[in-house]
């Protein structure tokens, strides 16, 4: 999960940071930034999962930038960090899903983290492709490659086709430990297996994907490592 601070005080952002990484560990990438201006600027290049805004900036508000977010995202869930609800109106405007009081403590940055639902947001988790455009991740079951394009096999929407490289898209899903290329051109979602045996996975539209003698082992251990990691979270996707 992606997370952007955007707070004007030093000790606030740092002292967020570090309850944030104690409750969500590896499994979140934190970035913080001093004005709302320099969010904006970041934000034209960066995707964000959850986006916590200082209310009090000077120049631009944190509900003047939650109204640049969601003139170009409807879904990113927007948090506001306050030492008042003197703003509570102009957070319903902009669809935001909480108020985080200040100063920040562990029990209320828990309280937030658990209203906030993260298993949804990491459902809804996007990842911007080398054409400019957004994929969820959760949503794609499988990639293969040919002919110097890119087809990623999705579970809801059509078929997205992007003209790049196989390594450049390897390298953008593989960074997520779900993401694995079991053969030469082809990558799958390990949410999507459907069943596996010693050669083949079996996905959840019926493709039958071979793993290749080279890379057996490597994609066969990380497979196990991912539905043992399943099991102990209670199994569900």
């Amino acid at each position: 999960m992606r997370i952007a601070i955007v707070d004007d005080d030093i000790q606030m952002c740092e002292q967020l940071s570090t309850l944030l990484n104690e409750f969500l560990g590896d499994s979140s990438e934190i970035s913080d930034y001093r004005s709302g201006e320099e969010f904006l600027t970041a934000w034209e290049t960066a995707d964000f999962d959850l986006i916590i805004l200082d209310i009090f900036m000077d120049k631009l508000t944190g509900v003047d930038v939650a109204r640049k977010i969601r003139e170009r995202d409807s879904n990113v869930k927007i948090v506001f960090s306050t030492t008042s609800n003197e703003f509570a109106s102009e957070s319903y405007e902009v669809n935001a899903c909480y108020y985080l009081r200040k100063p920040f403590g562990r029990d209320k940055v828990k309280v937030m983290l658990d209203r906030l639902n993260l298993a949804e947001i990491e459902k809804m988790r996007t990842v911007k492709l080398p054409d400019g455009t957004s994929a969820i991740l959760r949503n794609i079951i499988y990639v293969d490659f040919s002919s110097h394009r890119v087809t990623l096999h999705c579970k809801y929407d059509v078929d997205t086709i992007v003209r790049t490289s196989f390594s450049e898209i390897e390298s953008l899903l593989c960074a997520y430990p779900y993401f694995s290329s079991p053969t030469k051109g082809m990558l799958i979602n390990f949410y999507e297996v459907a069943s596996q045996t010693n050669d083949v996975f079996v996905m959840s539209d019926g493709k039958s994907i071979p793993i290749s003698r080279r890379k057996s082992k490597e994609v066969l251990d990380a497979y196990f490592t991912f539905r043992f990691e399943m099991l102990r979270n209670g199994g569900g996707k």
